[in-house]
């Protein structure tokens, strides 16, 4: 079994995956936070809105920062990155 780091990845192969779907693959909230802030900092995925804009690197390190992401989590998404990419394919 992958860590959920690297299932997280795994499942973004096949497209990209709302927060409320990430969230199930880790054991915790924090865990989820730690976890996939770490995968948005080392630029394995990208942060869209609801409309597939990518959210900047301010906005999304103070949605995580600040806990926000929790109450905003359906309105979120992630993408692979190419270098994402690289890591599970």
């Amino acid at each position: 079994m992958y860590a959920p780091e690297l299932e997280t990845l795994d499942q973004l192969l096949g497209g990209d995956l709302p927060l409320t779907i990430i969230v199930k693959l880790f054991p915790s909230k924090e865990h989820f936070s730690r976890g996939v802030l770490g995968l948005l900092r080392c630029g394995d995925v990208f942060l869209l809105d609801a409309s597939g804009a990518e959210i900047t690197y301010w906005s999304w390190r103070e949605l995580f920062d600040q806990g926000k992401v929790f109450e905003e989590l359906k309105d979120w998404k992630l993408t692979l990155t190419p270098q994402g990419a690289r890591k599970v394919g």
